[in-house]
């Protein structure tokens, strides 16, 4: 009887959100990270990506300490991610290289700043049809337009034989008052 009454009370608070928990969960549930880190790839069902983007870890530590500190996220799982990345970076077998994929959690965070990591040049893309690592990908900005407060484009990346490396539509729209 006593069963039926909390039922009807309505269903239990879930348990607090265990930050350390979830980040050690994470670090014990990965392989050990490698020289090299896969932060977009077709292998996890990105459709505008037909390429992979690795990662060199000497150069996304650095990255990866900062973003943990200063960017805060009210996705706990995607947060958890967050801290737990330069703690898996920071214990990587450098001598080892194959590149180390990440889970879903890991390429929300990494995914948006994939270009940054390119610009840097800390990013090395590698051309699925041509099946090696492309030195001068050729980006372009393509159907931008503007109206109002609305902005559209798409962005597209070419290895130098014209293979389709990247696209992606993108809208932004600034309330302007």
């Amino acid at each position: 009887m006593l069963g039926f009454i909390k039922n009807l009370l309505g269903p239990k608070k879930p348990p607090p959100f265990d930050m350390e928990k979830a980040v050690g969960n994470y670090l014990l549930n990965l392989p050990k990270c490698t020289s090299k880190v896969v932060v977009t790839s077709p292998k996890y069902g990105d459709k505008c990506y037909q390429c992979e983007v690795l990662v060199d870890v000497n150069g996304l530590l650095p990255w990866a300490k900062h973003h943990a500190q200063a960017v805060w996220s009210g996705d706990k799982v995607e947060q958890a991610a967050r801290i737990a990345i330069p703690l898996w970076l920071q214990d990587s077998n450098c001598n080892n290289p194959e590149p180390s994929y990440v889970p879903p959690y890991f390429v929300a965070v990494l995914r948006p700043y994939t270009l940054d990591f390119v610009n840097k040049g800390i990013a090395e893309i590698v051309c699925p049809d041509c099946n090696r690592i492309v030195d001068n990908v050729q980006m372009k900005k393509l159907n931008e337009k503007r109206s109002g407060g609305w902005s559209n484009w798409t962005d597209e990346w070419h290895c130098p034989a014209g293979h389709l490396l990247y696209r992606e539509d993108h809208e932004l729209h600034f309330h302007l008052r």
